[in-house]
C-alpha cells in the first residue's frame, strides 16, 4: 500500500497534523471550540470562483445571518492544506472531496463529510476536436497531461476505465498552452475553468466530464470534524442548510456572490464568473437523481461504497476500512433545498 503515503503526503496527513492539534491544545474528542456566538471560518480548496459561489451568496444575502451564523470564507490556493487546518482546528468547515476523506479515515484523522454541493465531479479530460470520445485517446500517439495532486485519484481510474497506459501521462501544470500548441495533447480540467481559456484562444475542442462515464467521486463536499458532530450538531446542520440556500439563490442570481468573489479574488471577471454559473447549470452538477429526490447536498451510503471501492482499487486505502466512518447522512437527510 505504497501509495496510501504518497496521497498522504499530498494532502498532508501525518505526524505534523498531530502535533499541530496538541500545539493548539486539540484533541481528537473535543476541539475546545466555544459557540456561544458562532463564529465559523470555512475554507475553500481554491481561490474565490464561481463553484465556490454559494458560500459567498449566502454570506452576501445574509442567509448564514439568519441561522445565527457569523460565517469567513477563507481562501484556498497553492501550498494551503486545508485539511491539516481543519484537523487543527483552524477551520470549523472545509471544502473538500469523498477520496481524500477516505484517506484520512484510514489514517485515523478525525475528519467527516457531512454534506457535499456537487453530484457530478467537475473533473473532466479536455481534447481537441478530432476526439469523438475519451477511449480515443488510448492510441498511444496521445500525450494526457495530469496534474500530481491527481495521480492517486481519477487517473488510475480512467487507465482502467479507458484503457490509457501509464506512459501516456504528462505532467499538468496548471497552463493550458501545451494544449493549445499539440493536436496530440489532452489535459485534464476543471469544468467550467481551463474550457473558458481554451474558448477564448478559438480552439475548437470537447469536454469529456468523468462523471458521465462513471466516476464516483464527490466534489466540494462540506468537511468537519468528528468533535464539530458530536459536541455542535446545531450548528453543522444550521451551516449545511444555509450553505444550501446559498446555492440555490447563487444559481437563480448571481450577482451578490460574485461582487463578493471579485473583491477576494480580483483575476476573477464577470465574464469567466458567468461561464463558471452556466457550466454547473448546463453541466447539472449540483443535480442527479438523489439530489432531486432528498434536495440539493444529499449523499448516499451506496455512493460512498463506490467511491470507496475505487480508492482501494487504485490503492490508496486499504481492503476492508471501515469506510462508513467517513460519513454521515444524519444532518443532509433533514436538510430539503431543491434547486427547482
Amino acid at each position: 500500500m505504497k501509495n496510501i503515503k504518497q496521497i498522504v503526503t499530498r494532502i498532508g496527513f501525518s505526524k505534523a497534523v498531530r502535533a499541530m492539534m496538541v500545539v493548539a491544545g486539540i484533541s481528537a474528542s473535543g476541539f475546545g471550540v466555544s459557540f456561544a456566538d458562532p463564529t465559523i471560518t470555512f475554507g475553500t480548496d481554491w481561490f474565490a470562483q464561481a463553484q465556490h459561489g454559494g458560500y459567498y451568496e449566502a454570506i452576501a444575502k445574509g442567509i448564514y445571518k439568519k441561522y445565527g451564523l457569523n460565517v469567513k470564507v477563507d481562501m484556498g490556493g497553492p501550498g494551503i492544506n486545508g485539511e491539516q487546518l481543519l484537523a487543527a482546528g483552524k477551520y470549523q468547515f472545509y471544502m473538500g472531496n469523498a477520496l481524500d476523506q477516505l484517506v484520512a479515515t484510514a489514517h485515523g484523522l478525525p475528519l467527516i463529510t457531512v454534506a457535499t454541493v456537487f453530484q457530478k465531479s467537475p473533473t473532466c479530460i479536455y481534447t481537441h476536436y478530432n476526439i469523438d470520445k475519451p477511449e480515443q485517446l488510448a492510441d498511444g500517439k496521445y500525450k494526457i497531461l495530469v496534474s500530481s495532486n491527481e495521480v492517486h485519484s481519477w487517473w488510475p481510474w480512467a487507465m482502467r476505465h479507458f484503457g490509457y497506459k501509464e506512459s501516456q501521462r504528462g505532467v499538468y501544470t496548471g497552463s493550458v498552452a501545451p494544449f493549445l500548441a499539440d493536436q496530440n495533447i489532452a489535459q485534464q480540467g476543471y469544468y467550467g475553468s481551463e474550457d473558458y481559456m481554451i474558448a477564448k484562444a478559438g480552439v475548437k475542442f470537447h469536454t469529456f466530464l468523468l462523471a458521465n462515464y462513471g466516476y464516483p467521486e464527490y466534489s466540494e463536499t462540506i468537511q468537519t470534524t468528528e468533535a464539530m458532530v458530536k459536541d455542535h450538531p446545531e450548528i453543522v446542520k444550521k451551516f449545511i442548510e444555509a450553505t444550501m440556500l446559498g446555492w440555490k439563490e447563487y444559481l437563480k442570481d448571481p450577482g451578490p456572490g460574485n461582487a463578493l468573489i471579485m473583491r477576494a479574488n480580483p483575476k476573477q471577471t464577470p465574464g469567466l464568473l458567468a461561464y463558471g454559473v452556466k457550466t454547473m447549470i448546463t453541466g447539472k452538477l449540483l443535480e442527479g437523481a438523489a439530489a432531486e429526490k432528498q434536495g440539493i447536498g444529499t449523499m448516499t451510503e451506496a455512493r460512498w461504497e463506490r467511491v470507496y471501492d475505487t480508492a482501494v482499487k487504485n490503492g490508496v486505502v486499504p481492503k476492508g476500512m471501515d469506510w462508513k466512518k467517513a460519513f454521515t447522512l444524519k444532518f443532509i437527510k433533514e436538510v430539503h433545498v431543491h434547486i427547482k
